[in-house]
């Protein structure tokens, strides 16, 4: 069951990739809201219908939990991000984690939910899902050439002023989350500044 989920997300990957699809990652003002599947039917059909494509090649179906967790990796925006960033904060005891490399964070949260939680027993789905969409969106953005850069090595929540993570979302503008895990877009000379 775990293999043929797994399956099916790699599947919704490679779909993702092949088709075209960009991540929510390119915000225009610093008041307009991340694009959310829940408030956009339009995109939610879109994601539906790929879905049910790579569904259609493969053979296989899914259940309705399995879906929805196969729409959430098409829609991937910065939400994503936040929410596997606060767990990060919660594994780390308030710190975040030195690289959000996929292969790398995964398999260092998956030790230290063990840790953490082998004795409870009360791993919750969702937060380890967190975790690897936070990591699959850094990695789109990487591979969507948007000039990602990670600063969670140098930077902790105190540090509010304090650039967390950034990536390009026009030609002179940027997306910036900070230590506290505000989001906001900055001008390439305001980058220049917090990032010196």
């Amino acid at each position: 069951m775990k293999s043929r989920c797994c399956y099916i997300l790699c599947l919704v990957f490679i779909m993702l990739v092949f088709c075209g699809c960009k991540s929510n990652s390119t915000q225009s003002s610093a008041s307009q809201p991340v694009e959310n599947i829940e408030t956009n039917p339009e995109l939610q059909k879109d994601k539906e219908e790929l879905l049910d494509m790579a569904l259609q090649i493969s053979g296989e179906t899914l259940e309705p939990d399995q879906r929805a967790l196969a729409v959430r990796m098409l829609s991937l925006n910065e939400k994503d991000l936040i929410r596997g960033l606060a767990q990060w904060l919660m594994l780390l005891d308030g710190k975040y984690p030195d690289t959000l490399e996929p292969k790398a964070a995964i398999r260092r949260a998956e030790k230290l939910y063990s840790e953490k939680y082998s004795s409870s027993g009360q791993v919750n789905k969702e937060q380890t899902y967190d975790v690897f969409f936070a990591s699959t969106f850094y990695d789109k953005l990487i591979r969507e050439k948007k000039d990602v850069v990670y600063y969670g090595d140098k930077v902790t929540p105190e540090d509010k002023e304090k650039i967390l993570i950034r990536w390009k979302i026009e030609k002179n503008k940027y997306r910036v989350v900070f230590g506290d895990l505000r989001l906001e877009n900055v001008s390439a000379e305001r980058l220049n500044e917090l990032e010196t």
